[in-house]
């Protein structure tokens, strides 16, 4: 198997202004916070793992599905908290995978990023990376997570074109990025990053099981005529209503949401 490559050996990042390091305490709490966040999540399906891990989690059953992971990369899944729901938006056109069980698309196909790797010319994504999101097929954002130095990149279908500006070297094992955007974060910047879009309502939560959409982008440069622009601009009005982000009142938001989502 792969060995975790050691980041401080490596040359400074080019997508980073000081090094990152990885730390898995770091990762679970600031993943956990980060779910913990969510406005349009109630906080009891956020399922926390037992002192010991996950135990439907180990080597042999990601194996069994095609992944085969590093021994800290297993670790870090069996510890990390899950959210009980079939697509549990956490950003746009992104939500959490559960790697207790897999979910299949109706095409029978793994929804996970295995299947759609090889625009580097390898076989997978390193194995010290893993996954912690996925989307449909039309637009899947996969934020990865790289346990050699605790940073998460977002990693799309589309092949990007023009090549990102900050490039790595083919030699370099950080180069699965060039296929990512152009954009690497530690993982607390990361969270932060999606906490202020949530708190300043530019990412508005969308509540209930739905398969899409999960998060709806606000944006004051969208022409009233724009994509869902009216229900943007109502959905803003009802999470101020219900006290967002001070005095959030979030059961009854979510209610609030989904009877207008559902009667517009």
């Amino acid at each position: 198997m792969a060995t975790t490559p050691d980041a401080p050996r490596l040359p400074m990042d080019p997508r980073l202004s000081s090094p990152a390091n990885y730390f898995r305490d770091v990762v679970i709490s600031s993943i956990t916070s980060l779910y913990q966040s969510l406005p349009h999540i109630d906080t009891s399906n956020i399922q926390l793992p037992p002192p010991g891990g996950w135990p439907e989690i180990s080597s042999a059953s990601l194996a069994a599905k095609g992944l085969h992971k590093t021994d800290e990369a297993v670790e870090l899944l069996r510890h990390l908290p899950y959210i009980i729901a079939k697509c549990p938006w956490v950003a746009p056109d992104s939500f959490v995978l559960d790697y207790r069980r897999f979910l299949e698309g109706e095409d029978g196909k793994y929804l996970f990023l295995w299947e759609l790797a090889g625009y580097d010319d390898s076989d997978s994504v390193p194995p010290w990376v893993v996954q912690l999101t996925t989307g449909n097929d039309a637009s899947l954002k996969a934020y990865m997570l790289d346990t050699s130095d605790g940073t998460v990149t977002k990693y799309a279908q589309q092949v990007v074109y023009p090549d990102p500006a900050r490039l790595y070297s083919r030699n370099d094992p950080r180069c699965w990025r060039n296929f990512c955007d152009d954009q690497t974060w530690p993982v607390e910047q990361f969270v932060r990053e999606c906490q202020a879009k949530y708190r300043s309502l530019e990412w508005l939560g969308m509540p209930g099981n739905m398969k899409w959409p999960g998060v709806l982008q606000y944006s004051d440069d969208v022409e009233p005529d724009g994509f869902l622009y009216k229900e943007n601009i109502k959905i803003r009005e009802i999470y101020r209503e219900y006290g967002w982000p001070e005095s959030y009142r979030g059961g009854e938001c979510r209610g609030a949401i989904q009877h207008y989502w559902d009667n517009r």
